[in-house]
């Protein structure tokens, strides 16, 4: 049974709640909140993108928003059919349209002259690949998160359990 309203006014605090009718917790996991770590984010993107990055054809990852400026690693989840964390890239300091001035790129010509929806522009700066593809299931059950829409802060623990220095470096 749906949860329904008991009281017609507004209150100053409201609760948020499941489709079971229970509160959503502030925490996530278990017994705790998931520690984030700025300097890393995971990002959903298409398998044919991430073989032109391993190509190095495409030398900037192109994203409508910016991400904090602490950001120095983006590990990369292939939507389908691969469905998996296969790679992390390091990043610089984004751009803007104007500033890349790289016609070697994939999309970087275009970026520059304002025809991309994309904002910001991230200069790849190496590439590394897992030793085994993290699929979304053991995501799940490893670190306690599944893949995200668009982008999110990694969690401390998958940082901690997937180490770079344990990665194939491909550049």
């Amino acid at each position: 049974m749906p949860p329904t309203r008991t009281s017609p006014r507004k209150s100053s605090q409201s609760t948020q709640l499941t489709l079971t009718g229970k509160p959503v917790s502030a925490t996530s996991g278990k017994g705790g909140a998931t520690k984030r770590v700025y300097t890393d984010v995971v990002l959903t993107i298409k398998p044919e993108f991430v073989k032109l990055l391993a190509e190095r054809t495409k030398n900037h990852e192109y994203r409508k928003y910016k991400l904090r400026e602490t950001v120095e690693r983006v590990w990369l989840y292939e939507t389908a059919p691969t469905m998996a964390l296969t790679h992390v890239i390091n990043v610089g300091a984004p751009r803007v349209p104007g500033e890349v001035k790289d016609p070697s790129g994939v999309g970087n010509d275009d970026f520059d002259a304002g025809k991309k929806v994309s904002k910001y522009g991230y200069p790849v700066q190496g590439m590394y690949r897992l030793p085994q593809p993290l699929s979304s299931v053991a995501m799940k059950q490893r670190y306690g998160f599944g893949p995200p829409q668009g982008y999110m802060y990694a969690p401390e623990n998958l940082v901690k359990g997937e180490p770079i220095d344990s990665m194939e470096v491909l550049y």
